[in-house]
């Protein structure tokens, strides 16, 4: 347990004759981690699809940079890297770190896995680093890193709610937003987040630390921080981070009853009373207030955690595959998700509760290993609160006590919001479960793994003579990985020029984030490089440079896919443009980088879909390979089976296949090949019977399956689709219909041409009903009603 008297622990480390390279690889860990932790925050870029892509290459790079320099520095440390003792306090992260490759090797779709993989990866390394390297000097440090990300994010929060407040509407006028995402979730504040549900998220969590800091230190800066949290949790909107936030109150104030108040055991059973109910009262009231002003955010959570609990029953015991959530799920969707988003086109990514997700992608093995570190981290932090409040009465609790309480109610508090949020799926939340366990875990204790290895070694290590720098070869290897090093900074500033472009291409409120992008890029690739290059020179080790340099091709590897990003976003300005060609080269590129980006292949499949161009052609620009000429139904095919490789029931991919097909159909029967043509309607309805078992909600895939039957004079089949849609066959809602004006027209049509003017005439009727001036309804009514001399 961590030592009351032990202000500063790391102290009598400062003279130890380090092997070489050791104190500079520590040093820039120590350095990095916080640093990343900031941007990972604060970062944000404006020209990629996604503007939070710049964090998830943040984690991707700067997350493999930081692996790279801890793997060259237990190489560096060799047999004093680990000890049989250290797995008491590593084995649930290890354990749950080996799941996860395990769960990602038995995964059915492993590309859509990878980034997941990747992230719970480097998490798990976060925490690992954190316990063997961070002492309580680098913890502090960290911790005012922490606060300085809180106040960078809550001061943008305040600009956002100004600017939404007191400044004229994006396209009206300008504000003191000065960036072109002002007003994205109109007066919802998101901050450097990009989405108010991950802003409110971080502030639930930051919202201990800094209230604990302040307990500890009377700081009169932490005082602003403190309201400005509040102040941008209230205006995020966010039912769920509201209810995080007071339910982390409440365990943060019944920790500090317990451990740091005189009360005897009766007032703290009276308080801890007092706190249930508050307790259950914020439970309901939020609860109530979300049904009250959002008719959609509780029954969109229920159905889709109903649905990923059919899915945690198809492999309960390990797992349907790490990060596969979004690829298995709309073969459990219910129809009543396409009620409440008013769409068709839309993915759902993660279940909207951690903890389901958890089991869901791992399992019961992989979710008790992971139950296992909350366990584990809990109790090593109560047994050192105890530990360090022990004397209350007297000289009070040591200062590592606020230390531990704030980051241990954090812990809590982000997972307990995570009961009814998704944020920690996304990186700008997700990384805290590695860093919050390490940093508990080493303030429980009062010391970092490495310094406990050295303190039982005493002199004997000082005296330690190294080979390491004289051997010569292993020098001139160092610099071969210095020049790779050199290459590596050069590919990334050239290829990052390209992206980012002159500044004379930009408008004047999005100058600034050129050069705030130019300067952060720049500081961190060279801060990184000189790193690399230091510890390389100065460890003189064939391993430490092998393994600096090996890290080098999956963080290039990683940087392929932010440029994907921002070439995905050019193709989807040039479609907008409808410049067709432009729009599929870039898509092609952003799939040369990202080969697990489902998007691109969707969008060039539909693409070739709407012009539909049946003239056999060789066009490399088009995709076309090996000289072998296509048509547009060929090369829409052969993305499509790109999308269905990756995730065999993305979006609406089987309806786009249907309608493809049914192209054909027409295009064969223009060319006189009846027989032909007739095998493409069947394929056509193939693909509409798959896409109604995934969306039986979506109404031109029934009228498209009517108008197949329709064709083959099969009049009451193409009868019965119109009245499944309309009586909502599949919704299996008492009452519930999907009357819409469309569809009784065209009903009104068929029973027309199977001889039933009176039922078409009360189709019409009902169309007109639903809307009187559908113009189709309306003249068809009209003239059928003369036709029988019928009345509206």
């Amino acid at each position: 347990m961590a030592k009351k008297a032990a202000a500063s622990p790391c102290d009598s480390f400062e003279d130890l004759d380090f092997a070489p390279g050791v104190r500079e690889a520590r040093k820039a860990i120590q350095t990095w981690l916080p640093l990343l932790y900031l941007l990972i925050s604060s970062a944000f870029y404006l020209r990629t699809y996604d503007s939070a892509q710049v964090k998830i290459t943040l984690v991707q790079m700067g997350g493999l940079s930081l692996l790279g320099l801890w793997l060259s520095l237990l190489f560096l440390e060799g047999k004093r890297a680990f000890r049989k003792e250290d797995f008491i306090f590593l084995a649930p992260f290890f354990a749950y770190m080996a799941y996860i490759v395990i769960s990602f090797l038995h995964a059915p779709y492993k590309g859509p896995s990878v980034d997941d993989f990747i992230r719970y990866s480097m998490y798990m390394s976060v925490s690992l680093i954190v316990i063997r390297e961070f002492d309580l000097k680098a913890i502090d440090k960290l911790t005012k890193v922490l606060i300085a990300t809180a106040y960078i994010a809550t001061v943008y929060g305040l600009i956002q709610w100004l600017d939404t407040r007191y400044f004229p509407p994006k396209g009206v006028g300008p504000g003191i937003d000065p960036f072109i995402w002002r007003g994205a979730f109109g007066e919802r504040v998101f901050s450097t987040y990009g989405n108010p549900n991950f802003f409110g998220n971080f502030l639930v969590l930051i919202f201990p630390i800094v209230l604990a800091q302040y307990l500890k230190t009377r700081s009169v800066y932490l005082v602003p921080l403190l309201f400005l949290d509040m102040f941008c949790l209230y205006f995020t909107f966010t039912k769920g981070a509201w209810l995080g936030f007071g339910i982390s109150a409440i365990l943060f104030a019944a920790i500090y009853v317990y451990f740091f108040t005189k009360f005897d055991k009766k007032m703290i059973l009276k308080v801890y009373m007092g706190l249930l109910v508050i307790a259950v009262i914020t439970v309901i009231g939020v609860v109530k207030y979300a049904q009250r002003t959002s008719s959609t955010s509780v029954p969109f959570r229920v159905a889709t955690w109903l649905s990923t609990w059919e899915m945690i029953e198809t492999h309960p015991l390990i797992g349907t595959g790490a990060g596969v959530f979004k690829v298995i799920y709309p073969a459990f969707r219910r129809p009543i998700i396409f009620h409440l988003e008013g769409k068709h086109n839309t993915e759902t990514d993660h279940a909207e509760n951690e903890h389901l997700e958890q089991v869901m992608d791992n399992g019961v093995i992989g979710a008790g290993f992971f139950y296992w570190i909350i366990a584990f981290v809990s109790f090593i932090a109560i047994k050192a609160l105890k530990f360090n409040t022990e004397d209350v009465k007297g000289k009070g609790p040591a200062p590592v006590a606020y230390d531990i309480l704030g980051y241990q109610t954090a812990f809590l508090g982000m997972l307990i919001h995570n009961f009814t949020d998704v944020s920690m799926r996304f990186v700008s939340s997700g990384v805290y479960l590695g860093l919050l366990p390490g940093v508990i875990i080493n303030l429980s204790r009062g010391y970092a793994l490495w310094q406990l290895h050295y303190m039982e070694e005493g002199e004997q290590r000082r005296q330690e003579k190294r080979e390491n720098s004289k051997n010569m070869a292993a020098k001139i290897f160092a610099f071969l990985g210095v020049a790779a090093v050199f290459f590596f900074i050069y590919r990334i500033f050239s290829e990052y020029s390209e992206l980012q472009g002159g500044i004379k291409n930009y408008a004047p409120g999005d100058s600034l984030q050129w050069f705030i992008a130019w300067a952060v890029l720049g500081g961190v690739v060279l801060y990184l490089g000189w790193s690399f290059c230091k510890v390389m020179l100065k460890g003189g080790s064939f391993s430490t440079t092998l393994v600096l340099g090996l890290s080098l091709l999956p963080i290039y590897y990683f940087w392929g896919w932010f440029k994907a990003d921002v070439y995905h976003n050019m193709a989807i300005y040039f479609s907008k443009q409808s410049k067709w060609d432009d729009a599929l080269s870039f898509y092609r590129k952003v799939n040369s980088h990202n080969p697990y980006f489902i998007m691109p292949y969707y969008f060039t499949g539909n693409v070739y879909n709407d012009r539909f161009n049946m003239s056999r052609i060789y066009k490399p620009e088009w995709g076309d390979t090996g000289e072998k000429p296509r048509t547009d139904l060929e090369r829409a095919m052969g993305e499509y089976e790109k999308v269905r490789k990756i995730a065999p029931n993305y979006v609406q991919m089987h309806h786009q296949v249907g309608t493809l097909y049914m192209k054909n159909y027409e295009y064969l029967m223009n060319q006189g090949k009846k027989e032909e043509a007739a095998d493409y309607l069947d394929k056509a309805m193939a693909r509409f019977d798959m896409y109604q078992h995934l969306d039986p909600v979506f109404p031109y895939n029934y009228f498209r399956r009517a108008q197949i039957w329709m064709i083959k004079k099969e009049f009451q089949k193409a009868e019965q689709e119109y009245l499944n849609y309309i009586n909502a066959w599949k919704c299996f809602t008492p009452g519930h219909k999907h009357e819409s004006a469309e569809a009784y027209t065209n009903l009104g049509n068929l029973h027309y041409v199977m001889g039933k003017p009176k039922e078409a005439l009360e189709d019409y009727r009902n169309a007109l009903r639903l809307d009187p001036d559908f113009p189709v309804a309306k003249r068809n009514f009209g003239i059928l009603g003369g036709m029988i001399n019928v009345k509206p």
